[in-house]
């Protein structure tokens, strides 16, 4: 027999910044119509099929086989997730401004997508959709052995993986002309990354920093996937002892570098302060630029 024990809990001050949102939808491109989300409150785990599976009406959820099924199962299932400590969710948007082309929030972290289309549910991992439903990879959700698939294990697909999750990071990762030397500097990060904080290859994700770059030079994002956790750092050298956890400005909120976390106790100093609600703070020489915003009183112009 298998049980599982659920914890009632609330959103603690900071939660909103740390989580994430997995859209769902009805249809897919641009028509598609938001029907809601889920949401995941740090340090859940985001709402990926493996964890929506892991409740009965999750599993409802991602069988459903007509449209009304699925909608019926979304708002359960809604109901269900914040009481079982998972998270906000919503559902019940059904108007014309909840087509895809309509519906962008941009203050919200979305960590993947949900839609009922062609008689199935699908999942899209690692971001929301586009419009544009050729750059969409919706996948099919298999429920074998009482726990859910959506890839292979063969080398196309860790292959498709990888490079969805460095998209997910940043997204014009596909678009840069190959450089054999940022190739070897990620390569090698990787390699120390592992090693430093005792986890997987297939855990992290070197990719260019979106948002950083001086002189012509990118930074690097250095993210660890732990447990549906996502733990992001950013660094300029391309080294691990040069690497800085990306978190909310302590004034702001927006995402900016903290304080060096080159090993496990660094990062954990970081994720004490969180959870017992004192801001870490922003390091001197790092209050310039990109992730604060622009009326932040601990922001230096460039």
């Amino acid at each position: 027999m298998t049980s599982m024990n659920t914890t009632v809990t609330r959103l603690h001050p900071g939660d909103l910044y740390e989580s994430s949102h997995t859209e769902v939808f009805v249809g897919t491109g641009p028509a598609a119509l938001f029907c809601g989300y889920l949401g995941s409150a740090w340090p859940n785990r985001v709402p990926d099929p493996t964890t929506v599976a892991l409740l009965p009406v999750g599993r409802e959820f991602l069988t459903a086989a007509t449209e009304p099924d699925f909608r019926t199962a979304l708002d359960n299932l809604v109901e269900a997730w914040p009481l079982c400590g998972f998270g906000i969710a919503e559902s019940g948007y059904d108007d014309e401004l909840a087509t895809l082309d309509k519906w962008w929030r941009t203050d919200l972290y979305v960590g993947g997508a949900y839609t009922f289309d062609g008689g199935r549910v699908l999942y899209l991992p690692d971001g929301r959709p586009h419009t544009d439903n050729t750059e969409n990879d919706w996948q099919s959700i298999t429920l074998a052995s009482g726990r859910p698939t959506t890839r292979g294990t063969t080398l196309a697909g860790h292959a498709c993986a990888a490079f969805d999750r460095a998209r997910h990071q940043d997204p014009e990762f596909g678009l840069r002309p190959h450089d054999v030397k940022r190739a070897t500097f990620r390569r090698n990060l990787v390699r120390d990354v592992t090693e430093a904080f005792g986890v997987t290859k297939a855990a992290v994700t070197v990719t260019d920093d979106p948002d950083r770059e001086h002189g012509g030079w990118r930074w690097f994002r250095v993210t660890i996937t732990d447990d549906g956790t996502d733990y992001r750092f950013t660094c300029f050298s391309g080294k691990v002892d040069d690497l800085r956890v990306l978190g909310p400005c302590p004034e702001c909120r927006g995402e900016v570098p903290l304080i060096a976390a080159d090993e496990p106790a660094a990062l954990g100093r970081v994720l004490d302060a969180r959870a017992s609600g004192h801001p870490v703070p922003c390091p001197p020489g790092l209050t310039r630029g990109v992730g604060h915003t622009p009326a932040c009183p601990i922001r230096e112009d460039l």
